[in-house]
Order: structure tokens, then sequence, then C-alpha cells
């Protein structure tokens, strides 16, 4: 096994953190190349926003550089200059958006991760697929640290440097092998997927998708459940705290399904030990009392009946409909055992959501393709399983 990097092939990296050297940044990027490599370090779980608080590039033509977002604010004169190259993001999904927030807006996509996984490695955090390719060994000693702090030490701006000093090598290495698998069309697809749909869709009632919540029956527990969790958005908020730093998750749906009769019972609760969470107390007893105040009509209502295609608990299916639970894990099936032959990751081969839409709709009347679009199935996706999912349905409506 070969010793662990712990520093950029071309030596440690400056910080970009002052408009004179953002300019000639500018300039070193005015011809970048087709392929600009990026990267982001955050701080989850510690801040209110998951925002990129330093973002990483390295261009085929132009130097590796660590821009500061905290004090050159909007980076779109940076994303301009890489406009006409595909930027090589691994695991983009959890870059885009703190990078769309600065002004980072990528024209086309090179996911690592998702290369990695339609060619079917095993491991595929950046650090083994990089050692597996190209065998290069990153060092990862600097995976959860604060990088809203400031000053940043010299040996974290290395290792963020590392993350992309390698990963254009990495992706014409991957681009090689996927053509050569003849999977180059199944990757550009997915890409392009992931590129379109990397936004959080918004969710009016996100409170009654926590961990546990499902198992608030009453109108007031569910206002609890409610006004609680609105609280403590609203702290986590003015206190620049992620919101289960205010209060756990799980603290949280406690509350709500085995409601405080005093301020006394609150005191008593396991969180309460914690001085952080603690000093809080006086807010969540206050939430629970203005639920008290409220009548039955101001109280939100259990949800109605989900539509079978957005349950994702097979148990569930088979209490709502166990012949469609039968066809639904004959299809998962499938994905399965064509996934492991063909060495592709499951989630790749093809989505759980577009196997639930065809188990839960399909019928011999039913156009299958717009199923599988409905469930947002890529072509090369639909081209592989329309003809086994239509065997599969038929055999079950049969039998």
């Amino acid at each position: 096994m070969s010793n662990p990097l712990y520093r950029p092939r071309g030596g440690a990296v400056s910080l970009i953190d002052n408009l004179p050297d953002y300019r000639q940044c500018l300039r070193d990027y005015t011809n970048p190349g087709d392929f600009v490599a990026f990267d982001t370090e955050r701080a989850c779980g510690i801040h209110y926003l998951d925002r990129a608080y330093l973002v990483q590039a390295k261009a085929e033509r132009s130097p590796l550089v660590l821009l500061d977002p905290i004090a050159l604010g909007d980076l779109s004169d940076f994303g301009a200059r890489c406009q006409g190259s595909t930027w090589v993001l691994h695991a983009a999904k959890e870059d885009l958006e703190c990078m769309d927030w600065v002004g980072l807006h990528p024209p086309r996509l090179f996911d690592t991760q998702i290369a990695a996984k339609l060619l079917g490695f095993e491991q595929v955090g950046l650090g083994a697929v990089t050692e597996d390719v190209l065998g290069v060994r990153l060092a990862k000693n600097h995976t959860r640290e604060n990088w809203s702090r400031r000053p940043l030490k010299q040996s974290w701006l290395d290792y963020a440097a590392l993350d992309v000093d390698y990963l254009v090598d990495l992706a014409l290495a991957l681009r090689s092998r996927l053509e050569d698998a003849g999977r180059w069309e199944w990757a550009c697809q997915e890409f392009a997927f992931a590129l379109a749909h990397f936004r959080r869709p918004h969710d009016s009632e996100p409170w009654r998708h926590l961990k546990g919540a499902g198992r608030a029956r009453s109108g007031f527990q569910l206002g609890v459940l409610r006004e609680l969790f609105v609280q403590r958005d609203r702290l986590a908020r003015e206190a620049d705290l992620a919101p289960v730093g205010v209060l756990p998750n799980r603290d949280l749906v406690d509350l709500a399904l085995n409601v405080p009769r005093s301020y006394q019972d609150l005191a008593q609760r396991p969180f309460m030990a914690n001085r952080q969470l603690r000093r809080y107390s006086r807010r969540w007893w206050q939430a629970i009392k203005q639920v008290r105040a409220l009548d039955s009509a101001q109280l939100p209502l259990r949800s109605g009946p989900r539509e079978l295609h957005t349950v994702t608990s097979v148990s569930a299916w088979e209490k709502i409909d166990s012949r469609r639970a039968e066809l639904y894990r004959l299809l998962r099936a499938d994905v399965s055992c064509w996934a492991n032959k063909n060495q592709v990751w499951a989630e790749y081969a093809l989505s759980p959501a577009a196997c639930r839409r065809v188990a839960a709709y399909w019928d011999s009347r039913t156009d299958l393709e717009l199923l599988f679009s409905e469930g947002q199935a890529r072509r090369w996706q639909v081209a592989v399983f329309l003809p086994r999912f239509e065997r599969i349905c038929r055999l079950w409506d049969q039998g």
C-alpha cells in the first residue's frame, strides 16, 4: 500500500481571501480547459445553513486555487470563467446547492462517484476510488473540521486541496473505463439528471417527516410537534446553529408524543442534562402552553391516505394491498438481480421510486413507458427494464 499524501503535487496552496489575489485567480482561469474540478468544505451540523466555507478548484490548464467565499462573497465571476468547461465533482449532490448560493452554476457535470457506481466499485468514497484507479492514496485526516473557523490552518488547506488535485485525472480515467464498458451514455444521462435535480423540493410541512413523527395520533400531539419544530427553526436561525444543535430530532418528537404535564416534568427529560440544550427550556414550555390554548379547529389533522407509490415501506404495502406488494417485491428483485449481474449499484440500475410507480399502477392497459417517465427513469434504464418489467407484470397478472 502506498503512503498517504498530505500535500498537493504543487506544494502548499494559500487561501485566496482578498480582491487582488482573486483578480489574479480570474486571470489564471481565462482558459481553464475542458475540465475543472470543484469541491467545497462545509460545517455540517454546526450552522443553520449548510453553506460553503471553502471552495476548491483545479483545471486542466489552470492552477489549483482555494477560494474563501466568506471573505469574497459572490464567486459568479469565477464561475463565468469556467462556463466552457465540464465541472468535475465527487458526490456532487453534497456540494451543488451550497455552490449555487455563492454563484457557481455548472454548465455540465461529471460526477466521479456516480461513474464509480455505474462501474460497480465496491467502495465509492473519493479516497477509495482515487487509490483504486490512479494508485494515489489521499490522506483523510480533516474530514470533520469546523471549516467556518478563521484562520484556517495550512494542514487543513492541504487536505482540502488534495480533494481536487487528482480529480480531473480521475474523471478522464473513469471516462475511459465507462467507454470501454459501453456505459458512457448511461453516465451522461445520470450526470444530467443529477445536475437538474440537486435542489431539495419545497416541503410545506417538514415537521411531519421527522423520524417517529408518524406515531403522533392526536391533533394535540401533532400541534405540539408543529409548534416545537417552528420554534426550534426560529431559534436555530437566530443563533446560526444547526437545528439539531438546538433540540435533537429524537427529543423533539419525544416531547410531542409524551407531552410534559408541567415545567418540572419537562425539566426531568434526559436531554435537559445538557446545558446547551437546557438553555431553551422555557421556549419549549411556552410552545406547549400555546398549543394547549388552541381549539380543535386550529390543530393540524392527521395526514390523509397516501398514494401507494409514495409509501416506501414494503410492510406498509402489505397492509394496503398485498397483491401490489408482491409485484413490488418481484420488480425490486429483478433490478437487484440485473444490477448484481452487470456490476452496477442497484440505486443507479433503477430507483425504488420508479419500481413503486410501476407496481402501484400497472395494468394490462397501462402505458408502461409513461410510468417509467413519472418515476424519473432515464432513457437507458427504460431501454433495459421496460421489456423485463412488461414480462414480470404480465406473469404476475396471470398468477
